[in-house]
């Protein structure tokens, strides 16, 4: 064991991210995952095919760490690592976070920070009275293309953001046809019984298209604006299951002071019909991100419709994922991403927060409270 490195510790299989997760702390030179533990399910889940738990586990065990504790606060105890990566449900972030604060660990939340503001500003709480440091993985974050965007956007090249559009969505996380990075492959096929033992698809927990893919939205509205939002009217609907009560499709319209934006999340539509996104339209131009193969180009235009020159963002390897990011910030003292922060998401969160309020309430807007 090399003890000059950072070790890393895993809580939770629950989210198919961590396989993406463990693979890309085992490749980080800087780190080693040391241990990996799980909470338990509040159903006994009744599938083990691909992303689901039992999979998951066995995947991590198999390729990156076997060190496995049934009981996570033992791990802790036993490992004291120097870092947590957290991806449980949804609901159970905030316990985790609290068990590795009492023990002084810092922690990397996977997005989004909590189930809501109330149990975000709890974490903040927890932050400030133990000094740990806490980090939330956003995968957008990791892909530079959308560093060009805010590039273009601060250069003024385009004038003043007016609007911003986006969509995110598939067929949901085990779906058909659904795939997730660190694995070659796509979800098998489930029957709605399968599905409906799965904490994805349960609302008390964290499930649904929201909180998973509306989500996104309110990141990227807050990275890229830099308004405080003020209210948030959304929709949100059961289109493809039905034997479960979470929404699998999200609408939102957040206002801001001199902007609108549009966010949209779906579990029920294919990955390759939803395009890339975000398109923001500005008071000189517009930006857009069309695909073009497995990559994303950003298209810039201007007021006449003339496309501009567009360069591209230039990052380093610390934007290669979140294990990355981390072990450069710890190896240079240099701060992590703003998108990142704790500060950020707890912005995020109370954008969330106004979204999943404003889509359960019968008469629509809510005010985005802080």
């Amino acid at each position: 064991m090399n003890t000059n490195k950072i070790r890393a510790a895993v809580i939770g299989f629950a989210h198919m991210h961590v396989n993406e997760v463990a693979l890309y702390i085992h490749n980080e030179d800087n780190m080693e995952l040391c241990a990996v533990s799980d909470t338990i399910p509040a159903t006994p889940e009744l599938s083990s095919s691909r992303y689901t738990r039992a999979w998951n586990i066995n995947n991590v065990r198999e390729n990156y760490c076997d060190n496995f504790y049934d009981d996570y606060k033992k791990m802790l105890d036993a490992e004291k690592p120097d870092i947590v990566f957290i991806l449980t449900e949804t609901v159970n972030k905030l316990e985790a976070v609290r068990e590795c604060a009492r023990r002084g660990i810092n922690v990397c939340v996977e997005k989004p920070l909590a189930m809501n503001l109330e149990q975000a500003l709890e974490i903040k709480r927890i932050r400030d009275e133990s000094g740990i440091e806490i980090m939330v993985n956003w995968p957008l974050t990791w892909r530079a293309y959308l560093h060009t965007v805010k590039n273009v956007l601060d250069s003024g090249k385009v004038g003043k953001l007016l609007k911003l559009r986006f969509l995110l969505g598939h067929t949901g996380p085990l779906g058909v046809g659904a795939s997730h990075r660190g694995v070659n492959a796509s979800a098998d096929i489930l029957t709605d019984e399968e599905k409906a033992s799965l904490w994805w698809y349960r609302k008390s927990e964290g499930g649904g298209a929201l909180l998973d893919f509306c989500c996104y939205g309110c990141m990227l509205c807050d990275w890229y604006n830099d308004e405080k939002p003020r209210s948030v009217k959304a929709v949100g609907v059961n289109l493809a299951h039905g034997y479960t009560d979470i929404f699998d499709n999200g609408i939102a319209v957040v206002s801001y002071d001199s902007s609108v934006a549009v966010l949209e999340g779906t579990w029920s539509s294919l990955s390759k019909a939803v395009p890339p996104g975000p398109t923001l339209y500005c008071s000189e131009g517009a930006i857009e991100c069309v695909r073009e193969g497995n990559a994303v180009r950003v298209k810039v235009y201007d007021i006449y419709g003339n496309e501009l020159e567009c360069e591209e963002a230039k990052l380093g390897h610390e934007y290669d994922n979140g294990a990355a990011m981390y072990a450069h910030h710890i190896k240079t003292s240099k701060p992590i991403h703003p998108s990142l922060t704790l500060e950020s998401n707890i912005r995020i969160m109370a954008m969330l927060d106004a979204l999943v309020r404003s889509a359960e309430s019968s008469d629509g807007c809510e005010a985005v409270r802080l």
